[in-house]
């Protein structure tokens, strides 16, 4: 990552949460930059270079980070369904080192990127790899989450099989008419009665709206 990349990172991470610049998290997105641009003629993993894949991907991800500290708490439960490249699930994970965060992808050159790349950043205490489809996770989450992934009519049994009672789901989004579709498959499902919120938020250096799609499944009674 050249000077003037790290600067424009590290200029974003300031803008979206000051505190995290003194951490771990500038030297980890910034490797994290690296590996996708090293990989990413092989594996096509983002559509994206240079500044459009700082701006529009990597603090993309980041910048709603507090919405999720929200729920944070130690060992805390995360998976990030068709991570692909990482986004968002290896952003987060360089942020909250308490969590157990799973990467769900299902093909097997990703995964193995994504192996590499947890290896590389130094998260392998808190960060895993599921190569499987949707379908057949079994394991539990108190948060899941997603960009750029399949639609809500085809995963919602999933989502609610997969996520605990009380859990949330975030959904990166920048379509108002998609998420009133998602909305309506939602208020039509027969599974739990999901609540929703939905929440704005801006990403340094872009001039595009961007929100956040909150599912939360009700508590058992």
């Amino acid at each position: 990552m050249d000077g003037a990349l790290v600067k424009l990172l590290e200029d974003g991470i300031a803008r979206i949460d000051g505190n995290l610049l003194s951490g771990k998290v500038p030297g980890r997105l910034a490797r994290l930059y690296d590996e996708i641009s090293l990989f990413n003629p092989q594996y096509g993993l983002v559509n994206a270079s240079g500044e459009e894949l700082v701006v529009r991907h990597i603090l993309d991800c980041l910048a709603p980070v507090s919405l999720f500290r929200e729920s944070d708490r130690p060992g805390l439960h995360m998976a990030d369904l068709g991570s692909g490249s990482g986004l968002p699930g290896l952003v987060l994970a360089s942020v909250f080192d308490g969590w157990n965060i799973t990467l769900v992808e299902r093909m097997g050159r990703r995964a193995g990127f994504l192996r590499n790349t947890i290896a590389v950043l130094g998260m392998t205490g808190h960060v895993q790899v599921v190569q499987k489809d949707l379908s057949e996770v079994r394991d539990s989450y108190d948060i899941v989450t997603f960009r750029a992934f399949r639609h809500i009519q085809d995963i919602i049994a999933d989502l609610d099989r997969i996520l605990v009672p009380g859990g949330k789901v975030f959904s990166y989004k920048s379509s108002e008419e998609n998420i009133r579709e998602e909305l309506e498959v939602i208020s039509s499902y027969g599974g739990c009665a999901f609540g929703h919120t939905v929440e704005d938020y801006c990403v340094p250096m872009l001039d595009a709206t961007r929100k956040m799609l909150i599912l939360s499944k009700p508590l058992m009674t």
